[in-house]
């Protein structure tokens, strides 16, 4: 056995109750602003995937969004495009938009095409 300076052993049940902790922390702080449009899911998915480029608004008037001249998801050129066509673009991508058929599920797919949706009618 060696000598001198020994780490502390990790308490794996005391860090795993801190992490449930600040997860209910965080879910309640999330959960008490309650969304302007859209379920939860499709929102968060949103926000993780598209906000950085199309804003949380989806008007793509974010630094990214206007240097790649991202899309206003609420003008009426994107609105006018069916669910399908829709889903289709955010699955395989378009011109500086990245495909994210690797990264969602077809579910979410189709759940961000309901909130494009709702985000033109919010503007209303």
């Amino acid at each position: 056995m060696t000598t001198g300076s020994r780490k502390a052993p990790l308490h794996a049940p005391a860090a795993i109750a801190l992490i449930l902790v600040l997860l209910a922390v965080f879910s309640g702080l999330a959960s008490a602003q309650k969304p302007a449009s859209g379920n939860a899911a499709a929102r968060s998915t949103f926000k993780l995937q598209c906000s950085s480029c199309h804003g949380q608004n989806g008007t793509g008037d974010t630094t990214v969004g206007k240097s790649l001249k991202a899309a206003d998801l609420r003008s009426p050129e994107v609105q006018k495009q069916s669910d399908a066509q829709l889903a289709q673009v955010i699955s395989d991508g378009r011109k500086n938009m990245p495909s994210f058929s690797d990264s969602l599920t077809q579910d979410q797919i189709r759940a961000l095409v309901a909130y494009i949706r709702k985000l033109a009618k919010s503007q209303k």
